[in-house]
């Protein structure tokens, strides 16, 4: 009890002390760093149109290295003080350092569901056309019947074209801000076909088919790779939960690898080892289609 609250209070002390030195003027580095960490997690937000305030993603910022000073204070609460003060500032850092990659995953994730729901939009949008309906008329559907983030996409192209741009324009613009290849391919062909004339929802109809046999030898690969993950993630996690057990068994019999030279030097060579072992694993199993 008494090393969770210490690890409170130290993670809420680094909080304070982060906001207090971004905001003096003497430690530039950090402050421009802190502000621009804090940027980009704004700009992704507004990206997947979450209206988060910029204070709120100061915050943000903060939560991130505090949060991890606090863990690791309470995980090594009783070595030596200045190894639990090291690995707490060690583990502060990386989890600052994984901000970033925390909400690229978000953002990914966003995507994702984004391309998991453009094959209905894109049927829905064919059968529009088929109907005799104009290219807006149709995306005006999909905005209003299909769910987020393809609504809202959508919709801020709707937006923009209503307000002068071109729908070309618009749906380019929408190209650009989102980072998926299969709407890449979608606006290219709707911009090839207005330019040179065809059947735009025989287009679609093919792109569906196109998407649709990809995501499965994408799931086929999924099913293939998937025992290759697990055994990674065993791997690795493996020795952290045997010396946990361990020192809970026998403290005095791991207490010299917390407390030597030679200790920290096996620990330093074990982290690095599972580095390598998970980027090799990670680097077999990841198979781009």
């Amino acid at each position: 009890m008494t090393a969770l609250l210490f690890g409170v209070l130290a993670g809420l002390l680094m909080g304070v002390g982060m906001y207090c030195a971004a905001q003096y003027s003497g430690w530039e580095w950090f402050s421009r760093r802190f502000q621009a960490d804090a940027d980009y997690v704004h700009a992704t937000f507004e990206k997947m149109f979450w209206n988060v305030p910029i204070t709120k993603c100061r915050l943000i910022v903060l939560a991130f290295p505090s949060f991890g000073l606090a863990l690791a204070t309470w995980a090594t609460w009783g070595i030596q003080w200045y190894g639990t003060m090291l690995l707490a500032l060690a583990v502060a850092a990386i989890c600052w350092r994984l901000l970033r990659n925390g909400v690229d995953y978000i953002y990914t994730r966003y995507v994702r569901r984004f391309d998991e729901q453009l094959v209905d939009a894109l049927v829905m949008a064919s059968n529009a056309l088929r109907v005799g309906m104009s290219l807006p008329q149709a995306l005006d559907i999909v905005t209003k019947e299909m769910p987020q983030p393809v609504s809202q996409e959508f919709g801020l192209a709707l937006k923009e074209h209503r307000m002068g741009k071109t729908l070309d324009d618009a749906l380019s613009a929408m190209s650009d801000r989102l980072p998926s290849l299969d709407l890449a391919i979608v606006v290219n062909a709707v911009l090839i076909l207005r330019e040179t004339g065809g059947n735009l929802s025989e287009t679609f109809d093919t792109i569906v088919y196109t998407i649709t046999e990809r995501e499965k030898v994408k799931d086929k690969i999924r099913t293939l790779t998937a025992q290759g993950k697990t055994q990674g993630v065993i791997l690795i996690s493996m020795p952290f939960v045997m010396a946990y057990l361990m020192n809970l068994v026998n403290p005095e019999y791991m207490e010299p690898l917390f407390t030597t030279l030679l200790g920290w030097l096996l620990l330093l060579f074990m982290c690095l080892m599972l580095l390598a072992g998970g980027l090799l694993i990670r680097k077999i199993i990841t198979i781009d289609v």
